[in-house]
Parts: structure tokens; C-alpha cells; sequence
């Protein structure tokens, strides 16, 4: 039987929290409930995680519902439960949150996970390193016969180590990338993916399954692009270890267009960041800055532009951040 996935898992984890402080539930309610947890450490995961949630709604809930209440005409015999208050409250803060940070939802159902402006290094129980940009978030699954990495957004760097025996295989929307030992990138913004390969040899195909007849073989200093699920054009060659200077700590930039930059700037600022007017694809920027300090890019840019805006908090200049 297919296990449930973690997005049905957090729907039921809610409906359990919501309907266990309705004072309708029964005695029934709480031994179902009872069993549900006890399924699995999946299931004990989620519900915490929606005890958190709700935390941060609770009390605002709450007031929502006593105002909706002193607002109905006393002959109505209506009522509001407060958690029908919750969940109007929740949609409207995570559809807000959503909006101002899009990697939310990805992150927070991710097994690792990394917050904008913030890195991590990982190294998995065979020896594989892991460099998680910021703003990303990946599914990991390690068993005898493979491993697997998801990569639900952002930017992952890894330097495979070597098991003949398990396969190691990376997705990353409709990409796959399979690989023995090798160092290299994936990259996953919305549905564009790219692959950036270091050291060693990547099979890259499009869609997860064998018989996809879309497939190229990436060896050291090329990569390839994914538009929307289709291979794009042929391998470029690159210089690897500039392109993936991030992956140490540093941004080289050789003339890239501003909307890429905005991207880079998400992943390391809490907010939006827009480009005004044409300057997206009009204007370009060229250095090497810190992947730790944004503000090195925003004082380039307000210097030679000043048209970058981050919806965020603060002020720096002629940059709203």
C-alpha cells in the first residue's frame, strides 16, 4: 500500500488538532486519534508541527471569533466555533506569507530544510556531503538498493560518495540526475531546473521514470537547463568552480542580468525583491561579493541602478529591503 504523502499527512495532522478542541469530539474522536498517531513517527512529526502552527493563531483567532459574535443580532442562534475562525485566519496569514516568502510551504514540509540568508552543511550516513543553499529545501530517502535526494527548491550542491551498489539519484521537478561519484549542482527555481556537473559524469533525463527518451550525459565544466520539464538546447560549457562559488561561501557575477540577481537575493533576504521597469533583462551586474551579505549587492546596485525595491522590512538608501 502507498504511503500517504507528506502534504495529505499535514492536512489530516491539522483536522486532527482542529476537531480534538471542538467540544463536540468524543471519546471515539480521541482513541481514532489515538491510533492515527501511533501509525507512524510521520504521523507524530505532523502533528507537532500543526500544534506549532496553531500556536501562532491561536489568540488571534479567538478575537476574531468574539468580534464575528458580538457582531450577529441576538436573536441569531448561529454560531462561530472558534477554530472556523482559526482556519479563516490561517488561510489568510499563510496566503500572505506565501506571497512575501515562496519558499514557505517547500520548506516547511522539507526533511532539510534552509531559511533565506542562511546555509547549511550536511553529510549523510554514507559519506555524501551536502551544501544547502539558502532558500532551498530536500526530500532525503536512504535505503540499501539507492538513495535519493528531492530537491524541492532552491540550490544543492553535492559530492557523491561512491557506492556501485546505490544508485544515487537526485529530482528535481521533471529533472533526474543519476550519478555513481561525482561532485555537482542542481538548481530548482519554480519549473526551471539546471544542472552543473564539477567532477565526474551526470545522466541527466527528463522525467523520473527509465524509459525517458529525453537524456544527456554531463561530464566535468558543463551543464544543462530544464524549461517547464524540456531539455534546453545542448551541454554549455562553463567554468564549474565559478559557477558554483556559492557552494564556498561566494557570488561571482560576470554579467548577469538583474532578474537574476532578484533570485539571488531571495534566497538570501526575508521578502520579495523586484526589479522596476525594464532593468530586469536591460541591466546587468559584474563582481564577486560575500553569499552571506546582501548588502554588499544592494550597495552595487544602488550605486549603479538604484531600481532594485525588496518587500521585506528596513530601509538602506534609495533600496526598500
Amino acid at each position: 500500500m502507498a504511503l500517504p504523502s507528506q502534504e495529505a499527512l499535514d492536512d489530516e495532522a491539522i483536522q486532527w488538532f482542529l476537531r480534538l478542541r471542538d467540544p463536540s469530539a468524543s471519546e471515539a474522536d480521541r482513541h481514532a486519534f489515538e491510533a492515527w498517531l501511533a501509525q507512524s513517527e510521520r504521523h507524530e512529526e505532523a502533528y507537532a508541527e500543526a500544534e506549532q502552527l496553531w500556536q501562532a493563531v491561536e489568540a488571534p483567532a479567538r478575537l476574531l471569533a468574539e468580534r464575528e459574535a458580538s457582531a450577529r443580532p441576538a436573536s441569531s442562534h448561529q454560531s462561530w466555533p472558534w477554530a472556523a475562525a482559526a482556519c479563516l485566519l490561517l488561510t489568510l496569514l499563510l496566503g500572505f506569507g506565501a506571497w512575501r516568502d515562496p519558499g514557505l510551504f517547500d520548506r516547511w514540509m522539507a526533511d532539510l530544510a534552509t531559511a533565506p540568508g542562511h546555509s547549511q552543511q550536511v553529510t549523510l550516513e554514507d559519506g555524501t556531503r551536502l551544501f544547502l543553499d539558502a532558500d532551498s529545501a530536500v526530500d532525503i530517502v536512504m535505503t540499501d538498493g539507492g538513495r535519493q535526494l528531492t530537491l524541492r527548491r532552491g540550490r544543492l550542491w553535492v559530492d557523491v560518495a561512491s557506492e556501485p551498489a546505490r544508485p544515487f539519484t537526485v529530482l528535481a521537478g521533471e529533472a533526474k540526475a543519476e550519478v555513481v561519484g561525482t561532485r555537482f549542482a542542481v538548481e530548482r527555481f519554480a519549473d526551471d531546473v539546471r544542472v552543473s556537473v564539477e567532477e565526474g559524469r551526470v545522466a541527466v533525463s527528463r522525467g523520473q521514470r527509465d524509459e525517458s527518451t529525453e537524456r544527456v550525459v554531463l561530464g566535468a565544466n558543463q551543464e544543462v537547463q530544464l524549461h517547464r520539464g524540456s531539455l534546453h538546447d545542448e551541454p554549455s560549457e562553463i567554468d564549474a568552480r565559478g559557477r558554483l562559488a556559492w557552494a564556498r561561501g561566494q557570488l561571482l557575477f560576470d554579467q548577469i542580468a538583474l532578474g537574476e540577481v532578484a533570485l539571488q537575493l531571495e534566497r538570501m533576504l526575508p521578502g520579495r525583491v523586484v526589479v522596476s521597469g525594464d532593468g530586469a533583462t536591460s541591466h546587468r551586474l559584474s563582481g564577486s561579493f560575500p553569499a552571506n551579505d546582501p548588502d554588499a549587492i544592494l550597495d552595487a546596485l544602488e550605486t549603479s541602478y538604484g531600481d532594485f525595491w525588496c518587500m521585506g522590512g528596513g530601509r538602506k538608501g534609495g533600496v526598500s529591503c
